[in-house]
């Protein structure tokens, strides 16, 4: 009999206690949450971390903001506050760096379902259905709860959690406005100011066009199949738009540089025709605009951009806030053709021999 005791009573303590232990380390996850799931931050002040993938979910539950900012890294360094000020409203930006526009879909899904957003100033780009975020974030925007837990089930945060460390890769910035913006980080201000600070501090980046068997430029809208992004903007972008008259939706197209275009056409007629066919799509609708800057001098200086071809400096986005501020550089059906016609002409004409030479001196 007292061994059967004794079994019973180990049998108990091997039930009990990973019950135990997993209702603590739960228990930890719910207080501690730095990603804001369950409630606002318990730091005394708000945390906020710059990968938004999983970050919006608690900006957009536990926040009082009344507009967006939801692009890719090209509109990480818009500033809210700027926002605020140029155009009417109480903006946030929670744009996930390289994210197409299926991730940005999962997330507006959420937002449309809890909030009513005033205004949402949205990037044209990564037009895939990719999932490029490192964890499962989806599960932080479906309809459960329970499944949140998962996003703090890796090594990274339990670690966090477990030593209830206050450390920034732990629980975020205080700062909201600045959380995203790339721009201020030393690497990106080494790189502006143009192409030998490419070739002194970015040179990977030299190796993925080849300058000596350039070929001339040819625009062929025939040589560009776009079926697959006219169906990616229908299913994650399109219905947005159209189902939210109340929202205004402001659809910024990131000026590339020249430079890129030049090396690259087939991505300037991917653009072209997306953005044709993007207009007749919203033709009829009052609630959205596209603004456009490829036509600008400001592409064709080089040293605009911060050491790759298409990530251009802070001063644009300071810019697009103003075109819609001052209702400008909108793009629409009746200029459409003009305006490609006058950019496939700087892209045609753009002179990139400089680049070559300075290459050839390395």
């Amino acid at each position: 009999m007292p061994n059967d005791k004794n079994s019973k009573r180990f049998i108990a303590v091997a039930i009990a206690t990973p019950i135990a232990l997993a209702t603590i380390l739960f228990g930890f996850i719910y207080i501690y949450d730095p990603l804001q799931i369950f409630h606002k931050s318990l730091f005394g002040k708000p945390r906020f971390f710059g990968e938004m993938r999983l970050g919006a979910r608690g900006i957009i539950e536990h926040y009082d903001y009344d507009s967006y900012i939801i692009g890719t890294s090209m509109l990480q360094n818009t500033s809210a506050k700027e926002a605020n000020q140029k155009i009417s409203g109480n903006f946030v930006n929670i744009s996930p760096a390289a994210s197409s526009i299926a991730e940005r879909a999962i997330i507006l899904n959420f937002l449309f379902k809890h909030k009513k957003p005033k205004s949402i100033i949205y990037s044209l780009d990564a037009f895939t259905d990719e999932m490029r975020g490192k964890v499962n974030f989806k599960l932080l925007y479906d309809d459960s709860k329970l499944n949140d837990l998962e996003a703090y089930l890796n090594d990274r945060f339990l670690i966090c959690i477990l030593t209830l460390s206050k450390n920034e890769k732990c629980v975020g910035k205080p700062d909201i406005e600045t959380a995203l913006q790339w721009y201020r980080e030393e690497k990106h201000q080494q790189r502006l100011g143009g192409f030998a600070n490419w070739i002194k501090y970015n040179p990977d980046e030299l190796k993925k066009f080849d300058l000596f068997n350039l070929k001339p430029v040819i625009f062929d809208d025939n040589l560009m199949d776009i079926t697959k992004q006219k169906k990616f903007l229908s299913q994650f972008t399109l219905p947005f738009i159209k189902d939210n008259s109340q929202t205004k939706f402001y659809l910024i197209l990131p000026p590339y540089s020249r430079f890129h275009f030049r090396v690259f056409p087939s991505a300037f007629m991917e653009r072209k025709k997306v953005v044709l066919w993007l207009l007749e799509q919203i033709r009829d609708l009052d609630n959205v605009k596209i603004y456009a800057f490829d036509d600008l001098d400001y592409p064709d200086d080089i040293a605009n951009y911060a050491g790759d071809t298409i990530h251009y400096a802070q001063d644009m986005n300071s810019l697009e806030l103003s075109a819609i501020k001052d209702k400008r550089h909108i793009l629409t059906l009746d200029n459409a053709k003009s305006y490609f016609d006058k950019v496939e002409q700087k892209i045609k004409s753009y002179d990139v021999e400089p680049f070559i030479d300075m290459i050839k001196n390395l």
